[in-house]
């Protein structure tokens, strides 16, 4: 075999060399792919997770949705109101019921004390007890009119009772702000008692005031779909913790069930303006700046100012007025005189069939139908060359009075 057959035997195994190259390299990528995805595979599971979808927009504007629902279910009918404006507007009927959530609504004293002359007059005011300094007018009201007042400091530090919500469940803490009810009122109006109450249902009146110490538990998000977690244990105590502040949240709503009505007045956030500027803030600041961007931009195009360009005079009589000028100052004004005599002497004798008469009796029958003097109409008919430029004006009047009344 020659030199030549054997670089030419050497050259054609080479690329089988590259195949087999690759094909390694392809291969072991494979195989430890797959060993990663057995590894995954065998020390995980796959387990369903559920996750509850956020509040929707009424949801989120009303803190009391869940209750609204909860009420209209068991065939109670409910008011919703953003504020509560007693008098500006129809208070509600007799026996209605006036849920105030939050209660820092009732900013005013005149407010305050005229929604404690409604319960008087037999409404039904529920709310909780305020807290802190929120709303100093309503404080005042449940002082001085209920005998309500909420305790401060060191006496307000008290263990939160609990209430037994039904079998097998969980009994619950009530906590909140604890109250005391001055004056003589049946114990069992008010819970746990007089002095440290959680929960009191006041005569006054004709009317009733329902104070709970917190209305927390009423509030949308303990409402909300529990979900799972993919834990069978954690699931149940969860549901078991849910049915349990169900069963209080049903307890605390109980009484609403006995009024004609329910206006739930749900205050969320305030008025517009006052949404715009605590919330829209960013978007107020945002289009401030954008408007200061073009402000920049645009003032390269603001020069000084400039004065005011006389405006162009235009009117309709001051050219006629300059061109009765220029007529008279070029001896055109006996042309004017002569033909507004013309038409004198025209209407005369075709409306009162007068041949041509001669100067003093045309002057003489022109006064008479006009009752103008006649010296004055004599002097207008025979208007002298170059006259004066008042003896035209005046002849020039006096022939269109004389026109006019004929």
């Amino acid at each position: 075999m020659s030199a030549a057959a054997v670089s030419s035997s050497a050259k054609a195994k080479q690329p089988m060399s590259e195949r087999r190259r690759r094909a390694w390299w392809i291969g072991t990528v494979a195989l430890v792919i797959g060993l990663l995805v057995a590894a995954f595979l065998y020390t995980h599971e796959r387990v369903d997770v559920q996750r509850p979808l956020p509040m929707g927009a009424e949801a989120r504007a009303n803190p009391l949705h869940a209750l609204t629902l909860a009420l209209r279910d068991a065939g109670q009918s409910v008011v919703l109101k953003g504020h509560l404006d007693l008098e500006r507007a129809p208070p509600p009927a007799r026996g209605s019921i006036v849920l105030l959530y939050p209660e820092a609504q009732i900013d005013t004293p005149d407010l305050a004390w005229a929604l404690g002359d409604w319960v008087d007059a037999g409404g039904r005011l529920a709310l909780p007890m305020p807290r802190g300094d929120a709303a100093p007018a309503l404080t005042e009201l449940l002082r001085d009119g209920f005998g309500v007042e909420a305790l401060r400091g060191v006496a307000a530090v008290d263990d939160c009772p609990t209430l037994a919500v039904g079998d097998g469940l969980t009994p619950q803490y009530v906590c909140g702000v604890p109250f005391t009810v001055r004056g003589t009122i049946d114990e069992a109006l008010v819970w746990p008692n007089a002095k440290a109450a959680r929960f009191a249902r006041l005569p006054h009146g004709d009317g009733e005031v329902l104070l709970f110490a917190d209305l927390g538990l009423l509030e949308n998000w303990h409402f909300l779909p529990l979900g799972s977690g993919g834990d069978a244990a954690a699931d149940a105590k969860a549901k078991v913790e849910r049915d349990a502040r169900a069963a209080l949240s049903a307890r605390l709503a109980g009484p609403l069930l006995d009024g004609d009505e329910v206006w739930i007045v749900a205050f969320q956030g305030g008025s517009l303006t006052a949404l715009i500027f605590s919330r829209g803030w960013p978007l107020l600041l945002g289009l401030g700046l954008a408007l200061l961007a073009w402000l920049l931009l645009a003032s390269a195009r603001f020069g000084p100012l400039v004065p005011t360009p006389p405006a162009h005079r235009r009117a309709l009589l001051e050219h006629l007025d300059a061109a009765g000028q220029f007529a008279f100052r070029s001896d055109h004004g006996l042309a004017l005189h002569a033909a507004l005599r013309d038409a004198v002497l025209d209407r005369l004798a075709k409306r009162h069939a007068l041949a041509r008469l001669d100067h003093s009796t045309l002057a003489a029958a022109l006064a008479d139908r006009s009752r103008l003097p006649r010296e004055s109409i004599a002097s207008a008919l025979e208007l002298p060359p170059r006259a004066a430029p008042e003896a035209f004006r005046d002849a020039i009047a006096t022939l269109s009075a004389v026109l006019q009344k004929l």
